[in-house]
């Protein structure tokens, strides 16, 4: 059973969003599709689904498929308790239990005939075969499994859906769609509002799911995970690619530059035999040969340029001033609503240029520790002391608590930055890819995306030396992400940041910090190490005596310093020289994979090639690890 898109056409408007977009879905498709903000993508699962119908080309559909979809808006009935709502969605299996309610009330009536009561005892019979079928038995413990694994406790089974939160709200779309058990699932941003231990649960949900999947998502670690195809949406055109996200990248990385190599090579031969016409056109002996050689050109094919969407956000923060070493102190935080604790006893620091990461489950109160942090809010107990000159930086998880609806992105941009000229700030803004008369929309009508770059762009002007960033990645697509990610890691303060993006997480981190049962759990290293160690501190902090650090404790990225400040310059020297040596080692290694990567004999080998730039990836952050070591130990020893 599948479902085919033929030459597909979508018009709004003037506006063409695509044309000539073929698609084929299948039982067991795992499809990533990915594409820019408004490119099209939930366009394209709304026509799967039928809930559009193309402008052009046509759909076919195996008959009896069942397909599913998950929009970006909650569908949800307010007055049913949650459990009320999963056992909904089960409307054929919910008929047969009616109809066997029916069967057993008629049965027990007296005095029937027997070859009457026979028969609706053979009706039961086969009614019970089919629930058997499909597992009717198996549906309390099928919804359980499934709200435990996104997050609901068994209080909440009884709770009145209308009262979830809009987050919450999604989760339990999601669980519904879920449950189906469709032959087709279409989800659309399925891991936003979703923590991290429910992006993994659903991760190995979808890996086991018997049906066919196509998902719109810009988290690529959740696209790595579950999708073995990438159908892109790019000026129009889906170009189908084997292979998940990381896979695809490197294909079409292949690709291009092939196609490029391709187009020089004909220009340059077009232009030579061109010049030889030129100059033969009109010579007595050789004319005859140059009208020969015009022709030939004529009949050639031309290659065209390749070509890729070109509009990208330019983000580099401006240099701060510098703060000092210590830049932020924990001192036994704790924080209550009413008799509810949030968390107790917190203690933490963050030195100069580290990157710390906040995790935990939604409502363990990790904005709400940002929050105290700027003075925001007042804490139950305990101190924040912030270091010598910090300057922070503020990004809110919503832009509407720091952005002014009434004012436009020039207005917002020309408060926070009054000594530039208005040609300095629509280039500022043309950077963040505000452009003609859109810096001039009022706020309230951007979309979230848009709200997000208009917010980092006022953030990195204000200058400030320590950002507080939540959920910075939200409403952003992949390439914007990877664009923010660049300026970070160039960055030259200090971050303190809360997201559920783990490849962004990966990418960045060189701390984590994790708020889990009230305490806070610190890790010096990135989200990998986090995932190793995370388990064994939990179980510490439940008897009370877990460690305040981990790998920090272990092997401390800057050594104590003994008793002999000569002996410690030179401790410091020999651990500097062998970070050197391991760069140098890696830079070479990963040089070897990019030639590789490169080679054509495997272009066609997709395993390989994927085997291979995941191992050029991991092998990347070992690398930004060893850098960031390296500065910590030059730092010590400029002291």
């Amino acid at each position: 059973m599948s479902i085919q898109l033929n030459e597909i056409a979508k018009h709004f408007a003037a506006h063409t969003l695509f044309e000539g977009l073929s698609l084929q879905v299948g039982e067991k498709s795992r499809i990533g599709l990915i594409g820019r903000n408004g490119c099209g993508k939930s366009t394209v699962l709304k026509l799967i689904m039928g809930q559009l119908e193309p402008d052009a080309g046509n759909i076919f559909r195996s008959p009896g498929i069942r397909v599913n979809y998950l929009s970006q808006e909650p569908r949800i009935t307010p007055h049913l308790t949650l459990e009320e709502e999963m056992h909904g969605v089960f409307t054929e299996i919910n008929a047969l239990r009616a109809k066997e309610h029916e069967l057993i009330r008629k049965l027990e009536l007296p005095d029937q005939p027997e070859d009457k009561h026979m028969a609706l005892a053979h009706q039961l019979d086969t009614l019970h075969r089919e629930l058997e079928r499909l597992d009717a038995q198996d549906i309390s413990a099928r919804i359980g499994r499934t709200l435990k694994g996104l997050g609901f406790s068994l209080a909440e089974h009884r709770q009145k859906t209308g009262d979830f939160s809009g987050g919450w709200q999604m989760r339990i779309s999601l669980a519904k769609v879920l449950l189906t058990g469709a032959d087709i699932l279409l989800l659309d941003e399925p891991t936003n509002h979703l923590d991290l231990d429910a992006c993994e649960w659903l991760e190995g949900f979808l890996r086991e799911y018997p049906g066919g999947l196509v998902i719109v998502s810009h988290d690529r670690r959740f696209l790595d995970q579950v999708t073995t195809e990438t159908a892109e949406l790019e000026n129009g055109r889906l170009k189908v690619w084997p292979g998940n996200y990381t896979a695809h990248l490197s294909l079409k990385t292949a690709e291009l530059e092939q196609q490029s190599s391709a187009y020089e090579r004909q220009q340059k031969e077009l232009t030579k035999q061109m010049a030889f016409v030129e100059r033969f056109r009109a010579s007595a002996t050789r004319s005859t040969q140059a009208k020969s050689r015009e022709k030939q050109l004529e009949k050639i094919e031309r290659l065209e340029a390749p070509t890729q969407e070109t509009r990208r956000m330019a983000m580099r923060f401006p240099p701060p001033q510098p703060s000092g070493r210590q830049v932020l102190t924990l001192r036994g935080i704790s924080k209550a609503y009413g008799d509810k604790t949030i968390f107790s006893k917190l203690d933490a620091s963050l030195e100069r240029r580290q990157r710390v990461f906040l995790l935990g489950a939604n409502g363990t109160g990790k904005t709400t520790l940002l929050r105290l942090i700027l003075g925001l809010e007042p804490a139950a107990d305990g101190s924040v002391e912030m270091g010598h000159n910090v300057i922070t930086g503020y990004f809110s998880q919503n832009q509407l608590d720091t952005l002014d609806p009434d004012l436009s992105p020039f207005d917002t941009m020309e408060r926070a930055c009054p000594r530039l000229t208005n040609t300095e700030l629509r280039s500022l803004l043309g950077r963040f890819l505000f452009t003609g008369d859109e810096v001039f929309k009022p706020v309230s009508v951007l979309s979230g995306g848009e709200k997000s770059k208009l917010a980092l762009a006022r953030l990195m002007m204000s200058g400030p030396n320590l950002l507080l960033l939540d959920e910075p990645t939200n409403h952003m697509d992949i390439p914007s992400k990877d664009v923010l990610t660049e300026a970070l890691h160039e960055y030259e303060g200090s971050i303190l940041c809360i997201s559920h993006d783990r490849y962004f997480i990966q990418d960045l981190a060189t701390h984590i910090w994790e708020i889990h049962n009230g305490h806070l759990l610190t890790y010096a290293g990135d989200y990998d190490y986090y995932l190793a160690k995370r388990d064994e501190l939990r179980a510490q902090a439940a008897d009370d005596t877990a460690p305040r650090v981990g790998r920090k404790a272990e092997t401390p990225a800057r050594p104590s310093k003994p008793a002999s400040p000569l002996k410690a310059r030179k401790e410091l020297e020999k651990q500097l020289k062998k970070v050197e040596r391991d760069i140098l080692a890696l830079e070479s290694e990963i040089g070897d994979l990019g030639e590789k990567m490169n080679d054509p004999a495997l272009q066609q080998d997709y395993p390989q090639l994927q085997a291979i730039s995941e191992t050029a990836a991991r092998k990347q952050k070992q690398l930004a690890t060893l850098n960031a070591e390296w500065t910590e130990l030059a730092e010590s020893l400029s002291e």
